[in-house]
């Protein structure tokens, strides 16, 4: 019988709008990216966004949870012209 680990955390983003469009922008790659020894489960709570991995083993835990948090930087980076452009014109 095989360990299985299971890893659950949450990002608490700065608005609804934000946790939303980081949602909508990760769901495709979960869904396209084939994880062969580890699924993830994103769900969306107001402005958290709450990540479940289940993986086979530590070492493909480890590559899942950096795959994510890459994803979640790289279109938190990707936004930040947008929000400080809404920001200023409130």
């Amino acid at each position: 019988m095989r360990n299985k680990f299971e890893f659950d955390f949450s990002i608490c983003f700065d608005s609804e709008d934000q946790a939303q469009i980081i949602y909508a922008s990760l769901s495709p790659e979960i869904q396209e990216h084939r994880f062969e020894r580890s699924s993830v489960s994103l769900t969306l709570n107001n402005q958290e966004l709450l990540i479940l991995i289940t993986a086979q083993d530590t070492n493909a835990a480890k590559a899942t949870i950096s795959s994510i948090l890459r994803w979640i930087s790289a279109t938190t980076e990707a936004l930040k012209p947008f929000l400080v452009e809404t920001m200023t014109n409130k």
